[in-house]
């Protein structure tokens, strides 16, 4: 009887083991290019992130928007180039348009890609080394000068796809 019960058992692990096997999912094709791999250029410099801002604060100025955004230029590094807070932002969004920005322009992608990657069921921990961590939330856009990344702008304040509106229009100066 103890033999019967040690074989059945033993049978049944092999199935389950089995049926693991068939159900677990056929890995991603691993692409020849590498995703987001804009070269760094030049960082960007005062004049042309003051142009930036001021196509963001535009367009969330549209009426009937009034929309309160915190804008940040970034150079190629993420560090602050120029900042800009429009009259009654909520103070967060000072840190987070910085923060949005220096995602963007430090791993070369929207910090969009991010936000998106932790709505997948996977996606709730993002591992990185970075301090501080990227921040996952639309609003941060690579600045793109001539086929190389320049610096990002970030906006906060409003919803996330209200600040990527903003941070787009910003982005779309740059050239």
């Amino acid at each position: 009887m103890r033999r019967t019960v040690l074989a059945l058992s033993f049978a049944g692990a092999m199935v389950a083991s089995a049926q693991a096997e068939m159900a677990a999912p056929t890995p991603a094709p691993v692409p020849d290019q590498m995703p987001f791999d804009v070269p760094y250029g030049a960082s960007i410099d005062i004049a042309k992130a003051q142009k930036a801002i001021a196509a963001a604060v535009a367009e969330a100025s549209k009426s009937p928007r009034n929309w309160k955004l915190a804008i940040a230029v970034v150079d190629t590094n993420g560090d602050l180039v120029a900042f800009h807070k429009m009259d009654q932002t909520q103070i967060g969004s000072v840190t987070i348009s910085q923060n949005k920005a220096r995602t963007a322009a430090r791993y070369r992608r929207p910090s969009e890609a991010f936000f998106n990657v932790m709505q997948t069921p996977a996606g709730g921990y993002v591992a990185t080394l970075d301090s501080p961590p990227p921040t996952a939330s639309p609003g941060g856009i690579p600045l793109i000068e001539g086929g190389k990344i320049i610096g990002a702008i970030g906006c906060s304040g409003a919803t996330g796809a209200q600040d990527a509106v903003a941070c787009k229009a910003g982005a779309e100066t740059i050239k």
